[in-house]
C-alpha cells in the first residue's frame, strides 16, 4: 500500500483520512483531494483510440451483433447489449486495425440476469487463431486466460487462472467496474477498480483486435453497459 503523505509538507498522515474525499494536513493545514485508490497506478500513456458511445458511428471501431445494442447519451455515454442465453460470448465492439502492445481500459456494469451466471469483459490480441480474454461477473469475481482451437478445430476458452472473488470488484446490478488491461511484448497486467488483481507471462499471440463481449449463459440472458473505452501507449 502506498503511503499516504501531504502533497505540500510531505507529512505522513493518519490512515483514518483515507475514508474521506478531502483531507487535511494536520501540520501544516493544507487541504488536498484524495486519490480514488491508494494502490499505485502505472501513468497513462497517450491515447491512441478512444469511443465514443453517445453516437453509432464510432471512428476506429466497428459493432457486432449490431440488431442486439443501443447507444445512450449517458452519463456516462454507454453502448449497452442485450442478449439471449447462450453457451458462448456475443461480441459487441472490436476495433477497426490490429494491436500490439496497448494499455486498455473500460468502465462496465450489468443490468439483467441472474448474477450467478453473467459475466463481461473483453477479448484481445484477437486473430482467427486465437486471442485473450479477461471477464468480470456480476458476482465480483473475475477470470483470465486464452481463446484457441481445439483438435475438432472448434474454438475454445481456456483459464490460465480459474474464476477467483476480488475484493476490489462491485457485486450486483447498476455497479460500475473499471477493467484495465496492460498489455507489454509477453508481460500482462490486470487491474480492477485501480488494484492491481494479478499479472502472467505468456507467448501465444502477439497482435489482433480489441473486442467488447458479453457472455449470458444457457441458463440465462444478460444485458450489460460499457462506457469511457479508451485505448492507450503502453505506460513507460
Amino acid at each position: 500500500m502506498k503511503a499516504l503523505n501531504c502533497p505540500n509538507c510531505g507529512a505522513a498522515l493518519p490512515a483514518s483520512v483515507a475514508k474521506s474525499d478531502v483531507a487535511v494536513c494536520e501540520f501544516c493545514g493544507t487541504s488536498f483531494r484524495l486519490p480514488k485508490t491508494l494502490t499505485p497506478e502505472p501513468d497513462m500513456g497517450d491515447l491512441l483510440l478512444g469511443a465514443d458511445f453517445s453516437q453509432k458511428t464510432i471512428p476506429g471501431w466497428e459493432t457486432v451483433n449490431t440488431d442486439m445494442l443501443s447507444f445512450h447519451n449517458g452519463p456516462p455515454a454507454e453502448l449497452r447489449g442485450k442478449f439471449k442465453p447462450q453457451f458462448n460470448s456475443y461480441f459487441m465492439l472490436k476495433s477497426s486495425g490490429f494491436l500490439d502492445n496497448f494499455d486498455a481500459s473500460v468502465t462496465m456494469r450489468f443490468f439483467d440476469g441472474n448474477k450467478e451466471w453473467i459475466n463481461a469483459g473483453c477479448f484481445f490480441r484477437h486473430t482467427p487463431e486465437g486471442s485473450y480474454g479477461v471477464m468480470v461477473s456480476a458476482q465480483a469475481s473475475y477470470t483470465f486466460g486464452y481463446v484457441a482451437r481445439d483438435e475438432k478445430g472448434e474454438s475454445l476458452f481456456y483459464k490460465i487462472m480459474p474464476w477467483s472473488y476480488h475484493t476490489a470488484l462491485r457485486p450486483g446490478m447498476d455497479a460500475f467496474n473499471r477493467l484495465r488491461v496492460i498489455c507489454n511484448g509477453g508481460n500482462f497486467r490486470i487491474y480492477l477498480n485501480g488494484v492491481l488483481a494479478t499479472s502472467f507471462q505468456d507467448e501465444r499471440f502477439k497482435m489482433g483486435r480489441f473486442y467488447l463481449a458479453a457472455e449470458p449463459s444457457e441458463k440465462s440472458s444478460v444485458e450489460v453497459g460499457f462506457s469511457d473505452l479508451q485505448i492507450r501507449e503502453t505506460p513507460r
